[in-house]
């Protein structure tokens, strides 16, 4: 899993902890990994960005954790890989020891964290910071920290290690079991140069620019009674 998300981080131009779809297809059938997940699959199982002006984009953690990396799996567990962020939140937990935070705690924390793609301390862009007070204000000034609203904003602040909190309609299709042997969860060839040839010449997304072309208010409360 850690070389996968390597080779797929040294793809990703930008920082932004994606990348582009024709990209990912493009790759020579002699590199280390090639990819061949589906269109729909990507983007039943939230790996895929299309709310941009940009081309279309993988996202990078959402992948790697996609069912279609699981090695293992039964009618009662999956060995899949793991997410870095889990690391960054249990962190985040020993030091705040509350369900919430103020932004206020919550930026200083946060700038302080460093991952396997980002150094520490750091300034985050204001874009950031003003979602952050955006979310502490719609919970009366503090920032639930189990929630889809917080787990999207660590998505936009580490986005080589937190997934995009994709809200799935059947959560069936993050188990290897539902694409076991089906077709449409690989992409043929035919369809991977169809895709190379439709986006190539479409721009990339900004060099060092967060991208927050799916940022939604949507919010979920993981524990909420």
């Amino acid at each position: 899993c850690r070389q996968m998300a390597a080779e797929l981080r040294g793809l990703d131009l930008t920082g932004s902890g994606r990348v582009p779809l024709d990209k990912l297809y493009s790759q020579p059938t002699s590199a280390t990994y090639v990819f061949h997940e589906s269109t729909e699959y990507l983007r039943q199982i939230g790996a895929l960005d299309e709310g941009s002006n940009a081309k279309p984009q993988v996202r990078i953690t959402n992948y790697i954790m996609g069912p279609s990396n699981c090695i293992a799996s039964s009618s009662y567990f999956s060995v899949c890989c793991l997410s870095e962020c889990e690391g960054l939140m249990r962190e985040l937990e020993q030091k705040i020891r509350a369900p919430t935070a103020s932004a206020e705690q919550l930026l200083e924390l946060v700038g302080n964290m460093s991952s396997s793609s980002v150094e520490a301390p750091r300034d985050l862009p204001e874009m950031l910071v003003d979602k952050l007070w955006t979310i502490a204000d719609r919970h009366s000034g503090k920032v639930p920290l189990h929630a889809r609203l917080f787990a999207q904003w660590m998505h936009f602040v580490f986005p080589s290690e937190c997934p995009y909190p994709h809200t799935v309609e059947d959560p069936a299709v993050l188990r290897p079991s539902h694409w076991s042997g089906q077709r449409r969860a690989t992409a043929t060839d035919e369809e991977r140069k169809r895709c190379i040839s439709e986006f190539a010449l479409q721009p990339e997304a900004a060099l060092g620019e967060p991208v927050l072309s799916q940022w939604d208010d949507i919010e979920v409360l993981l524990l909420e009674d």
